[in-house]
């Protein structure tokens, strides 16, 4: 067992997106002795029991899924459909370049706080092979020898991505606030006439965000007589409105 490869009695079978193929760990799993099957997967990279799915993510494309909150739509995804997400980050997180650490680590403690995900780092796909394997030898534990079955997975633009996209396109919004004043206002109408001072008290929008928001939505372009007034004009006659 020092080369990591399972017994042969415990016959490990993952399921392997089609994506993954282009990364060495399909190729890693299969010299370990894992059964490897390929399929195109509605959510997550690796499906190593019923019950769990498992989405891997180098240093960097962790870094860049959460500036555009696609980190965050992909668990939701994985949590509707598994009881149990985990998100394997590949690579070091150090020797990113990033201004602020904190906004990953943030986000990775939203990750375990928030979405009850399980967030592990491995050094380079080997290791990533070998963690892959550990889980699907503990699920197979578990659940007494259950055979990895894929499950049917309805997914497409859904009416949630759907409202996630309209409330993503205000200015300055993007997937992750676009969650978070949905989780607010419950729908995109309610956003859209949210008054000022209550869009810009939801988490990560602020007054001079909520301020442009609603300006694009209000503001009349196609009059020939429409003010243009300033920003600042238009937030104090906002303001005044709420008084």
């Amino acid at each position: 067992m020092s080369n990591g490869k399972p017994k042969s009695k415990e016959r490990i079978r993952i399921v392997v997106d089609e994506h993954e193929k282009r990364s060495k760990v399909p190729d890693m799993l299969t010299q370990l002795g894992v059964s490897v099957d390929f399929a195109s997967l509605k959510v997550g990279d690796y499906v190593v029991s019923y019950d769990c799915c498992v989405e891997r993510k180098s240093a960097r494309d962790l870094l860049n899924s959460i500036y555009d909150g696609r980190i965050f739509l992909q668990l939701r995804e994985m949590l509707k459909n598994y009881s149990h997400a985990v998100v394997i980050v590949e690579g070091s997180i150090e020797e990113l370049e990033i201004d602020d650490p904190m906004v990953v680590y943030g986000a990775l403690a939203s990750l375990i706080s928030d979405f009850k995900v399980s967030v592990i780092s491995t050094h380079s796909h080997m290791h990533t092979a070998y963690m892959l394997i550990a889980l699907a030898r503990r699920y197979l534990h578990d659940s007494n020898g259950k055979p990895v079955l894929l499950k049917k997975i309805s997914k497409g633009n859904s009416l949630r991505e759907q409202q996630i996209s309209i409330v993503a396109s205000l200015p300055g919004v993007g997937n992750r606030l676009a969650l978070r004043l949905l989780d607010r206002f419950a729908t995109p109408l309610n956003v859209f006439n949210a008054p000022l001072v209550e869009l810009a008290r939801v988490e990560g929008i602020g007054y001079a965000r909520a301020a442009r928001i609603k300006r694009v939505l209000e503001c009349n372009t196609t009059s020939s007589n429409m003010r243009t007034t300033s920003l600042d004009n238009y937030t104090q006659d906002m303001l005044d409105a709420n008084d």
